[in-house]
């Protein structure tokens, strides 16, 4: 096995990259980039092969965004299965795969959180108009999102509607585009939405720090803060000990080594809508009144990773 350190990504480099391998660098930490897209595992001889040929795992590799959102060859099995090979040939993953299969699946990470005792929406899967219309009855107001999504892309929100069939509670409209979404997805998680003041709370976990703690505010008339034509306005946020507790106890339940997580200010207090396995743009926070580390969030991921080196045990 090899002693250096994979920065796991697709398509093209960014600041974030670019710097955390200077960070590296800088520790004498042999790092590089790999494009996952252009790497293909060997079952004999072992090895993965990609422009530089068969070359042997790394000691660490870091698994970025785009590795989980740009997937394209095939069922996201395949995906586990791969970066699972990595694991077996030695190399400790940021974050290990079997905490990556809970997150992506947010049924499966809702109950998670859950049993851990965090607060998180009443959540479900479905599969049809009928499971939908069941949410409704129950809750009201009904977020439907993909199982395995990210960036908020085919999220939608449902209210008991007007002028679809007879005795539905699912309008039109709604049920037209409910439709195309369960064809598209086959099932879906629903959630009972989370009042909440018109913003949502992103935080980055590193180990047990947390790194960044800020407001999304929205500035659309609905309060959406997803909205495409009212971009979000940023703000520093309070990370008073109840919330920092909040934020480690769902890295430490879900087993990761570093998150990002969406919380929202519920009527009875902090609710965990989502935790993303991994820190994807920082560039905007680090250095700023929003960066609450002591040397930047680059410098806190940059001693993860080598302590994780000197220590890779799970």
């Amino acid at each position: 096995m090899g002693e250096s350190v994979w920065l796991l990504d697709r398509v093209q480099s960014d600041w974030e990259v670019d710097t955390l391998c200077a960070g590296l660098a800088d520790r004498g930490i042999d790092s590089e980039r790999v494009d996952w897209g252009e790497i293909l595992p060997h079952g004999s001889p072992p090895g993965f092969a990609g422009p530089r040929g068969l070359r042997e795992a790394p000691a660490l590799a870091v698994v970025t965004a785009r590795v989980l959102t740009r997937h394209t060859e095939g069922d996201l099995a395949l995906l586990y299965d791969w970066l699972a090979m990595l694991e077996e040939s030695g190399t400790r993953l940021v974050n290990p795969v079997a905490s990556l299969r809970v997150c992506q699946n947010k049924i499966r990470q809702a109950a998670t959180l859950a049993a851990a005792g965090v607060p998180v929406p009443e959540t479900r899967a479905v599969r049809s108009a009928a499971d939908v219309e069941r949410c409704l009855a129950d809750w009201g107001d009904v977020i439907v999102k993909p199982i395995t999504g990210h960036a908020s892309v085919d999220v939608i929100r449902l209210v008991p509607g007007r002028g679809g069939q007879p005795g539905s509670l699912l309008g039109l409209r709604e049920d037209i585009v409910l439709w195309h979404w369960l064809k598209r997805h086959h099932v879906l998680c629903a959630q009972k939405f989370v009042e909440n003041p018109g913003r949502d709370l992103r935080a980055v976990v590193i180990g047990d720090q947390v790194a960044s703690c800020h407001f999304h505010i929205s500035t659309a008339p609905d309060g959406s803060v997803r909205s495409l034509l009212h971009p979000l306005r940023w703000a520093p946020a309070p990370l008073t000990g109840e919330l920092a507790e909040l934020l480690v106890t769902s890295v430490r339940a879900l087993g990761l080594d570093l998150a990002t997580i969406d919380v929202v200010e519920g009527p009875d207090g902090p609710v965990v809508i989502e935790v993303n396995p991994t820190v994807s743009r920082w560039e905007p926070v680090e250095g700023t009144e929003l960066d609450l580390t002591p040397g930047g969030i680059t410098a806190a991921q940059v001693e993860l990773i080598t302590g994780l080196l000197r220590h890779p045990a799970v």
